[in-house]
């Protein structure tokens, strides 16, 4: 093992990090955004297979729409309206032209961003941001801590930790956004990828990712087709939130498996959140029409650990609260084993 790097230096936009495990696991990781943008497996013949989707240059990355691999926040997903609301009090929220809601933190949320780089080993790095109060119109002070790191069994493990300083409460749900694809091969339509998620209820939404309702059993006939209890081929585009079974935080088993075309690649995803977003990538050609490579739709999925869609406003929802207290400390963890 080499050195750890310990001491804080502010990111600039050509930083970029390899780290590779002991078992032969490579990924690699831009200050851009704290953005995870590749990942080498190791094959059981020797060979190994990029699974990620990722830009050949830092421009890109930046010109993106479509937040490859980047972390997202303060809030990961839609807030309905451009006011956030919290009892009597409201705050303007920052949204991208057209829209009725913000996405993903707005348009110049965590991953457009230089992080900071805070430690640095063979094995993992952590990267800091201070998001100032009334950033993209959410209250409080927050100080946010991405820690990537790999584990044995060709696994990817993301730490995050974020403190709230001030006197008043925010929303917090951080989440990484990485397009996977376990066939190593863009052209491989990821619908045509098997899929199981460990959630008996989804979220329904309109046709802007907007909740209509509390979450509804698979087993109901609207949402019969998102029942995806048992591994089976994706088969149509998705872009939902299924709120996973009590028990999964304990990150004793896993919260989703996604299965390689050609059988030869599976990843187990785990995750202390308590809702998953499955997106198939309907939108990457328009995401990504500005750089270089540009991909088609539903070349990448991404699997998105968070809280459900417009959480700030639904309280009553079967999950834990999204609101951060002052001097609170809101801490996560999804981790990514990936298996031959």
């Amino acid at each position: 093992m080499s050195a750890v790097m310990t001491a804080p230096r502010c990111a600039d936009a050509a930083d970029a990090w390899t780290l590779t495990s002991r078992d032969g696991l490579q990924i690699r990781i831009l200050g851009h955004g704290a953005s995870w943008v590749g990942c080498k497996v190791p094959l059981r013949d020797g060979a190994s297979r990029e699974v990620l989707l990722g830009f050949d240059d830092l421009d890109s990355q930046r010109r993106n729409r479509a937040y490859v691999g980047a972390t997202v926040g303060r809030w990961a997903n839609r807030i309905a309206g451009l006011k956030l609301r919290q009892g009597e009090r409201s705050w303007t929220l920052a949204s991208e032209p057209g829209l009725n809601h913000q996405l993903h933190g707005g348009p110049g949320g965590f991953h457009q961003r230089e992080w900071t780089l805070l430690e640095l080993a063979d094995d993992r790095i952590r990267l800091g941001l201070h998001s100032a109060d009334g950033d993209q119109g959410f209250p409080g002070d927050l100080d946010v801590e991405v820690l990537y790191r790999l584990l044995p069994g060709h696994t990817v493990e993301i730490d995050y930790r974020a403190r709230l300083g001030g006197n008043r409460a925010s929303p917090v749900g951080l989440t990484n956004h990485a397009y996977f694809q376990l066939d190593g091969h863009d052209d491989v339509d990821v619908r045509q990828q098997r899929l199981q998620v460990t959630a008996s209820r989804v979220l329904p939404v309109d046709g802007s990712g907007l909740p209509t309702g509390a979450p509804v059993s698979v087993a109901s006939p609207d949402a019969a087709r998102l029942d995806y209890q048992a591994s089976r081929v994706i088969g149509q585009p998705l872009d939902n939130a299924f709120l996973l079974e009590e028990g999964i935080a304990s990150m004793a088993r896993a919260a989703a498996t996604l299965k390689s075309r050609d059988r030869l690649l599976a990843m187990d995803l785990f995750t202390t959140l308590p809702a998953l977003q499955v997106y198939t990538g309907e939108f990457l050609a328009s995401g990504t029409r500005d750089c270089h490579p540009q991909w088609p739709a539903f070349s990448g999925i991404a699997l998105e650990p968070q809280y459900l869609p417009d959480s700030p406003h639904h309280p009553e929802w079967p999950q834990p609260d999204c609101w951060l207290r002052p001097g609170a400390v809101w801490a996560h963890r999804i981790r990514y084993r990936f298996r031959t």
